[in-house]
């Protein structure tokens, strides 16, 4: 008798640790998703301003309106509104696309006349992106193992924890354009 109510007190405590493991992996996807998000508005902002400044000196491209307007179509379904559901997969998917417009679009601008301290910060919140877009992708990996393995899978549908979606990283344009020379050359 003894060793039955042991063997499910043990049990019993396994299936508690995996529990908090799976939350704890759940909330550090959790606040990479809110980095992201703030890092992603910080950047269109920033950006803009970048673009503003930058058409005092030299006017705007059609290249750069057709990626403005685009980006300005997407920033209306970008933010995230805290909830794992179908909309987050929406909002990945739409981060990925911003991402690369953005990328674009810095490339297209013209940098020489700009001030240094803007695109220094415009490409340090880009960097935080990328980071926190590879933590939430590990993060999420390991919630998914640990949601479909065998105990897991029991103790999650339990405690309603279910998969969350990776995040698409978008790959880098290797077509550097006038804008992003004149950087390179001013940054050395």
């Amino acid at each position: 008798m003894q060793a039955l109510l042991l063997s499910a007190s043990l049990v019993i405590i396994l299936c508690y640790l995996w529990y908090a493991s799976l939350i704890k992996k759940r909330q550090s996807a959790l606040d990479s998703l809110n980095v992201m998000d703030q890092r992603m508005a910080s950047r269109c902002s920033l950006l803009s301003a970048i673009l503003t400044q930058s058409q005092a000196h030299h006017p705007q491209t059609s290249e750069q309106a057709l990626l403005l307007s685009e980006l300005t179509a997407l920033q209306a379904s970008s933010r995230w509104q805290q909830q794992i559901d179908t909309q987050l997969t929406q909002v990945l998917n739409t981060w990925t696309l911003m991402d690369r417009l953005l990328s674009r679009l810095f490339f297209t601008v013209t940098t020489d006349k700009l001030d240094e301290n803007q695109l220094n910060q415009y490409l340090q919140f880009e960097l935080d992106y990328g980071h926190a877009a590879d933590f939430y992708n590990r993060a999420v990996t390991d919630l998914n193992q640990g949601v479909q393995i065998f105990p897991g899978s029991i103790v999650a549908n339990i405690a309603n924890i279910t998969t969350m979606p990776l995040l698409a990283l978008s790959e880098p344009d290797n077509v550097p354009t006038s804008g992003s020379t004149q950087f390179s050359e001013k940054a050395k």
